[in-house]
């Protein structure tokens, strides 16, 4: 990716203050199986999500979609159960983490899913492989409580 990135500003801004530092999670995550596509209320609003996609949740109660291999990629599944029938994932021990910046002004970025907005605080974050890119495909938004609760630098 070029600096023609929807994000250019925001990123050449973190590049060159030389803000990125690694985290890696360091809590468990919720996920099931979507057997049929179904509506949910993400922190960046209502999204569709195609059946044979995970649902996960997170400690705070926020909700994604992931992949199966994204999934797995990061977290392996324990033999844990809740009652509505969610599985405990943690994270993989030799997991890579990723690359997070934090932001100390509001800023807007355009990931892979839409339009996110930051929090004075709120952190911006790239894929670990994506770390010496100055201008990654994909970048996202961890609110400033969540990051410091699941998160961990190094």
């Amino acid at each position: 990716m070029s600096s023609s990135s929807p994000n250019a500003n925001l990123l050449a801004e973190v590049n060159q203050a030389r803000l990125w530092f690694r985290a890696r999670k360091t809590r468990p995550i919720w996920a099931r199986l979507l057997a049929v596509p179904q509506t949910v209320k993400t922190l960046e609003g209502p999204e569709t999500v195609p059946a044979g996609t995970y649902l996960c949740r997170g400690e705070a109660g926020d909700i994604w979609p992931q992949t199966a291999e994204r999934l797995l990629t990061k977290y392996v599944a324990t033999s844990t159960l809740s009652a509505d029938g969610w599985q405990q994932y943690q994270p993989q021990p030799d997991a890579q983490g990723v690359w997070a910046a934090q932001i100390g002004h509001p800023f807007t970025v355009h990931a892979a899913w839409g339009k996110l907005n930051g929090k004075p605080g709120d952190f911006l974050v790239k894929d670990f492989s994506d770390g010496e890119t100055e201008y990654p495909a994909d970048v996202w938004v961890v609110e400033e409580k969540l990051f410091a609760a699941t998160y961990e630098r190094g």
